[in-house]
């Protein structure tokens, strides 16, 4: 590894780190705080993850197009600077109708400087151990969530609601904003002018929507990942239901988060020496199996425990999606092939987030919701198996 690929590397780990942890692992702590400073239900509260998803999708297919064509150093940027504004707006929004809008706009800077970036940088500067790389970017997310957790549980006493964001907007832009202009180039090069084709056009984004394997890969990935980021939404409110104290909520979080980072790695390594078809269905059957124990009741230590497992799990969700989609798109369509995938994702992650709201408000609980996950999962894995026999006959 040289010295290039080691400050890629530092790159999209940090900023991963701070784009997921401060886009989807605060706000789950922030919940309780946001209907109290807002007046406003558990059901409205739950619409904020649904704008980030939708944010991220449309922010997405912008990013995937600008990854795609080079622009590297200029889509991190302005991705860390809508994060940036929109946080300190956050400090000042007095109505839902301004919230809303904060959470579109983080949700559209993720993919700026989130994992698609990430994975975009990574894959145009490995080629050999390419999977490692990606597990060890993909611990950034997780490393990031359960720092971000931990510190947002501190900070939500120690400064309150609307100094916290204001603090976080300050962590964003010192995190990110030198180590960007320092690490990254302004433009690299596609692998069609490598090749010395000049500007030829990289796959676009039609040719991807006709591709069978396309749409099989990612209604996996829209299955999986998309409930799993529904259910994160309510795990903080899941686990003060079976009995764990609001601190206690806060450190079962960020451990989870924290579990993800030897989830990436083991996933990502994994995945250069074994099958993904085997790592997928693998892990796939145990979120299966957890979202099943989840809805059974456990005993406060057993949900910990089990929590744990599920953050395990989702760390090496995302290398492994990624991995599988760089191999099937190839790297000039990656971008655009994730971005696409977000779109496929929204639905079903929208739908998570407001079937166990509704449940529990109906019911109390979140079994019901909880069980409707695990067949999900169930599903995914039939849509992984028919991915393979597509990939082979295409």
């Amino acid at each position: 590894m040289n010295s290039r690929q080691r400050a890629i590397l530092a790159v999209a780990l940090v900023t991963q780190g701070v784009s997921v942890g401060l886009v989807y692992a605060v706000p789950p702590v922030f919940l309780e705080a946001l209907e109290s400073t807002f007046h406003a239900t558990r059901t409205q509260i739950a619409v904020g993850p649904v704008l980030i998803m939708a944010g991220l999708t449309v922010g997405g297919l912008l990013t995937g197009v600008a990854l795609d064509r080079g622009y590297a150093r200029g889509v991190l940027l302005a991705g860390a600077s809508v994060l940036i504004a929109a946080l300190l707006v956050a400090s000042r929004a007095t109505s839902l109708a301004t919230l809303a809008c904060v959470a579109v706009a983080m949700g559209f800077s993720t993919p700026s400087i989130g994992p698609l970036a990430g994975a975009s940088l990574v894959t145009r500067f490995f080629d050999e151990g390419r999977g490692r790389a990606l597990g060890l970017i993909g611990m950034g997310p997780p490393l990031g969530s359960g720092l971000f957790a931990a510190v947002a549980g501190w900070s939500l006493l120690a400064l309150g609601l609307r100094e916290s964001f204001v603090f976080f907007a300050g962590v964003a832009f010192v995190a990110v904003v030198p180590l960007v202009c320092w690490a990254v180039p302004a433009r690299f090069e596609s692998r069609a002018e490598v090749a010395g084709q000049g500007g030829a056009a990289a796959v676009s984004m039609r040719e991807v929507l006709a591709r069978p394997l396309f749409w099989w890969s990612a209604i996996v990935f829209a299955l999986a990942a998309g409930i799993a980021t529904g259910w994160t939404t309510h795990a903080a409110a899941y686990l003060g239901g079976v009995g764990l104290s609001p601190a206690q909520q806060s450190g079962v979080l960020a451990a989870q988060f924290w579990l993800g980072v030897p989830g990436a790695l083991v996933f990502g390594t994994l995945a250069d020496r074994f099958p993904l078809r085997g790592l997928f269905v693998a892990l796939l059957a145990a979120e299966a199996g957890l979202y099943a124990g989840f809805a059974l009741g456990p005993s406060p230590l057993a949900a910990g425990v089990m929590a744990g497992a599920f953050g395990f799990l989702s760390g090496g969700l995302i290398p492994l999606y990624l991995l599988m989609l760089g191999r099937r798109m190839g790297p000039d369509a990656l971008g655009r092939a994730m971005g696409l995938s977000n779109v496929v994702m929204l639905p079903v992650m929208s739908g998570a987030v407001l079937l166990a709201a509704a449940v529990y408000e109906r019911t109390g609980g979140y079994a019901a919701g909880l069980g409707v996950f695990s067949v999900g999962m169930l599903i995914a894995i039939g849509c992984m198996i028919a991915s393979e026999r597509s990939e082979r006959t295409s």
